[in-house]
């Protein structure tokens, strides 16, 4: 496969390459990071087809302007084909499905030939060992540029293993933050398993004022703007991707999107929630952030159309775990249907939102008549192929949601089943592979039965797509599902919050005893112990209790009301 520089600009829509064959054509950009200019857009060509593949970012020595340089060694005689003789120079992938693709589209020895022929810094430091590429790791370019964005971060640190064929896992993450108390805590996410328990999956639990949405909201700040000091975040760059944070609570204030923000990777952040920001008359300036509960279903229209560009985008990788395949898995666990739809206008044909319409039925769905009639088109696994998600982007009538539909007719779903339907779409739409997701409080919006499905949901996700999940709850329900070392319990003192671990297993565990442990008994259980006080003073032993009770006692409280008896509970 050739890689070659022609001097091209980018554009909104990036022209084809201008060479035949498998080929990757590097655009020029005037992209800024502090002084660097180093960003290249991407126009391949494999097998005959465009593949959408994500820019790059590569550095010439002793330059602030990439494209700059590589005219400059055009003019001298370069023909444009990489690689360049004679010149330092080292690239990152703005995500390290690059890569991915390649291999999954030509084979491991193509993808290797494409990273030699750019020089990428995760292969020659981490398996070349080469003394040039480590020089120029330590600039100031590399620092500032390259690895200015979080998914650049995680290729530079974890692409090599694409070329090795190594599995790709988030680590362990340690984080170091300010507590209620202003005081310093330093809190470690085990994800990495080290028994046959599932490790995707951590939660923070404890009473309300402990600070554990105040953790969250830290970690989410240093993600979005790290800072230089060692005091506060991230104790060493997280081999991340992407953080989506996932909270229906009115009262939260997470940021909703990289607003402001001079970063190119606008979806190394995604947020779903209440909140969101509302399209401005003037497109140079933004939007208010504003409280509606018609964010979630406009999101979730979305996010299912992002699944589709996913799965036809991403669907060579190698162990691609399909989204639509995924989402029709986990949600037919709690919702009966045939397909999920959105709504587009009703002027345009019905073929034209497909590439190929054979043996294609229904093409769309159509509901009511005249000015009231609306047009659903099917999304689902098995169109991938045939459905064209850029035309769904561009008509599609994102404040009608997402319409499931049985037998050819739309289903009514309840309020619990409507939001984890959304979630579940959010979720997948928004994740890329090796994602963080934080989601604050789903007891707020979940019920008991729907809080099970929702953690067996994000289990299922995050295992299909290398990511985990950090869940702060006041739910035991919740965390019986996760294993005591991922369960992290914040404990005030006096002056202080200590951070602790059950010494027993929570994965499976008895409700009482996690409650206890995690709140405290006076907190738990003083209002029930207080009523058997009362009825034993006024009785006399516990004999007489048990026997006035008659058939509305259970084991356990005879248990605890002969030991409170004998004053040894």
């Amino acid at each position: 496969m050739k890689v070659i520089y022609l001097g091209r600009s980018s554009r909104r829509s990036n022209p084809p390459p201008q060479v035949e064959g498998d080929v990757i054509e590097l655009l020029s950009n005037n992209w800024d990071d502090y002084g660097f200019k180093t960003s290249f857009p991407v126009t391949c060509r494999i097998n005959s087809e465009i593949v959408n593949l994500p820019g790059i970012r590569l550095l010439v020595a002793g330059a602030h302007t990439s494209s700059s340089a590589l005219d400059n060694l055009r003019n001298e005689g370069w023909d444009g084909v990489f690689p360049i003789p004679g010149t330092n120079y080292l690239s990152v992938p703005g995500e390290i499905t690059f890569y991915e693709q390649i291999e999954g589209t030509l084979g491991i020895e193509a993808a290797i030939k494409v990273a030699k022929a750019l020089r990428d810094a995760s292969y020659l430091v981490h398996l070349a060992d080469e003394a040039d590429a480590k020089t120029l790791v330590d600039s100031e370019g590399f620092r500032n540029s390259l690895q200015r964005e979080r998914a650049s971060t995680q290729a530079f640190m974890d692409g090599w293993k694409v070329f090795e064929e190594q599995a790709i896992a988030v680590r362990d993450l340690d984080f170091r933050f300010e507590n209620v108390f202003g005081n310093v805590s330093t809190l470690k996410l085990n994800f990495q398993p080290r028994t046959r328990l599932p490790h995707d999956v951590n939660a923070l639990i404890g009473p309300n004022g402990h600070g554990k949405s105040q953790f969250l909201h830290q970690m989410v700040k240093d993600w979005i703007s790290p800072s230089d000091e060692d005091k506060f975040g991230f104790i060493e760059k997280p081999n991340l991707s992407q953080l989506v944070v996932v909270s229906y609570s009115p009262f939260e204030r997470f940021p909703v999107d990289l607003m402001g923000k001079q970063l190119r990777d606008k979806d190394a952040y995604r947020y779903f929630g209440l909140r969101g920001r509302t399209t401005p008359r003037d497109a140079s300036k933004r939007g208010r952030i504003t409280l509606s509960h018609d964010y979630p279903k406009r999101n979730a229209a979305h996010s299912l159309v992002q699944c589709l560009a996913d799965d036809r985008r991403l669907g060579s990788i190698r162990d691609w775990s399909g989204k639509l395949a995924t989402m029709e898995r986990v949600l037919r666990t709690a919702v009966a249907f045939d397909y999920a739809a959105v709504e587009v206008g009703p002027q345009k044909p019905k073929g034209s939102f497909y590439l190929d319409t054979m043996m294609i039925d229904p093409l769309a769905i159509d509901i009511g008549e005249g000015e009231e009639r609306q047009r659903f088109i099917p999304i689902a696994s098995a169109r991938v192929n045939q459905l064209d998600d850029e035309q769904l982007t561009a008509d599609l009538k994102a404040d009608s949601g997402v319409t499931f539909f049985l037998n050819g007719q739309p289903i009514e779903l309840s309020s619990g089943q409507r939001l984890f339907a959304y979630l579940v779409i959010n979720i997948l739409g928004a994740t890329r592979r090796n994602s963080l997701i934080l989601v604050d409080e789903p007891e707020l919006f979940l019920h008991p039965t729907l809080e099970i499905q929702f953690i067996d949901m994000l289990k299922a996700i995050l295992s299909r797509f290398n990511s985990k999940a950090l869940l702060a709850t006041h739910s035991v329900v919740t965390v019986r599902e996760i294993p005591s070392e991922c369960v992290h319990i914040f404990e005030k003192t006096e002056d202080d919050v200590i951070l602790k671990r059950p010494p027993f297993q929570t994965f499976g565990g008895d409700f009482q005893r996690i409650s206890s442990y995690a709140f405290g008994d006076k907190a738990v259980s003083k209002p029930f112990e207080r009523w058997i006080t009362e009825q034993l003073e006024e009785l006399g032993s516990a004999e007489a209790l048990i026997q006035e009770m008659g058939d509305d006692i259970n084991e356990e409280l005879i248990v605890q009301i002969k030991a409170m008896d004998r004053d040894q509970w």
